[in-house]
């Protein structure tokens, strides 16, 4: 029997309550790492590895995890990777050596995904009809309460440094952990699955772990997501907090607002316009990309410095995240619902967990080079360093615009 319309109505709330915990706790985790990581010694290369490694060990997990989810439901499979994810970030602070990065990151990264991976497919075998419209919802809370969790912190920045004291990011990063493991409670607990839809499935077999089968559009877009992973990561991974760092000068209140910023405009594209686009959702979400692309590629070329206008000093870092943000509004926030919901449509009704997990695992491989390509591109030799740490931007932008074109393999039905 399926579930009520009052359970599905009361599951859903709960996913918006949980959305807001892993908002607060994803964001300050994210922006707080590089900055621990750079405080206890390690360098850009250093860095890389961590970030890189961590993103092969998500591939390795990501799949299997999608296809036990078809045998016995997404509720566990989505509470235990809060609950690895949770762990994992509380020991974080407490070791500093590089290969203890390593392995801690190469817990969290994967379990991240594996949470998205079933939240997606969680809402679709709840709301069919209306995923664009509950995912929008769930991932636009989520950003915007990534944008609360952030500003308060930059506040709290603010008021240590008008004290003398240092920036806590291994205290932020152990209060992450906590409500990781809190949201993991909660939606053990209260969330309602319908597990007779799993009760018939069949045993995993190994080769059910390893096998790539997907359709043909569904590779057509799990190799554009290989591009675009390998593209976007290049500026999203720790090099996004010390390039506003070293370019510009950002203090950690900086930092911190501007990952604010950069969680609070996807958002609201999400909650408001994400599903809205009814047609052509292919053309779109082509758009989308490559907009996204050239905004995020336009701070490499924005100098460093102050300029005057109107007798105004106006620091050139705030121009320069002004328009990098663009990337934002007309980026994620917009096509993420049609991207998903394609995925959801060229995916198979009784693998979806499977073929979802599998073109999601099989397209971040491209992000697992990146951040050891941004380390190295930022430490070319002969080069000067003024000009090589504008490179990751530069090629990051470059990569996302051309991830849309290879989405012109898309069958006719996916711009219906």
């Amino acid at each position: 029997m399926h579930n009520s319309k009052g359970q599905l109505d009361r599951n859903f709330n709960i996913l918006i309550f949980v959305s807001i915990l892993l908002g607060m706790a994803g964001a300050i985790y994210e922006v707080s790492l590089p900055l621990f990581l750079k405080r206890v010694g390690l360098n850009w290369t250093k860095i890389g590895w961590i970030y890189s490694l961590s993103a092969l060990a998500t591939f390795l997990v990501r799949t299997g995890f999608g296809t036990l989810s078809d045998r016995i439901g997404r509720k566990i499979i989505y509470v235990w990777s809060l609950l690895m994810t949770g762990i994992a970030t509380l020991f974080t602070p407490f070791f500093q050596s590089l290969p203890m990065q390593i392995l801690l990151k190469s817990v969290i990264e994967p379990s991240s995904r594996v949470r998205e991976a079933m939240h997606s497919v969680m809402l679709y075998d709840c709301w069919p009809d209306k995923f664009r419209r509950v995912l929008s919802r769930t991932r636009g809370v989520e950003f915007i309460f990534h944008f609360v969790g952030l500003l308060l912190v930059s506040w709290l920045i603010g008021k240590l440094m008008g004290k003398g004291l240092e920036t806590p990011h291994g205290g932020f990063i152990i209060f992450s952990g906590f409500v990781f493991l809190m949201s993991a409670g909660f939606l053990h607990f209260l969330f309602c699955e319908n597990r007779e839809q799993f009760s018939g499935n069949s045993s995993i077999r190994w080769r059910d772990l390893i096998r790539a089968d997907l359709s043909r559009p569904l590779w057509v877009m799990t190799f554009s997501n290989f591009v675009f992973n390998a593209s976007v990561v290049i500026s999203h991974c720790f090099v996004l907090q010390l390039f506003f760092q070293e370019k510009y000068g950002a203090t950690d209140s900086n930092i911190f607002m501007i990952g604010a910023l950069h969680r609070l405009i996807p958002g609201i594209t999400l909650l408001f316009w994400g599903h809205r686009f009814q047609r052509r959702l292919r053309t779109w979400l082509m758009v989308f990309l490559i907009s996204e692309g050239v905004f995020i590629a336009a701070p490499s070329f924005i100098p460093a410095g102050r300029f005057l206008i109107a007798g105004y000093t106006v620091p050139f870092l705030w121009v320069s995240v002004l328009v990098w943000l663009v990337h934002d509004l007309l980026g994620m926030g917009l096509w993420l619902p049609m991207q998903q919901e394609l995925m959801q449509k060229y995916s198979r009704k009784d693998r979806r967990g499977e073929d979802m997990s599998l073109a999601t695992a099989l397209g971040a491989i491209g992000g697992v080079p990146a951040p050891f390509v941004a380390g190295w591109l930022r430490e070319l030799p002969g080069i000067s360093p003024a000009i090589a740490l504008n490179i990751p931007f530069f090629v990051s932008g470059v990569g996302v615009a051309l991830s849309a074109l290879i989405l012109l393999g898309l069958p006719p039905d996916s711009d219906n």
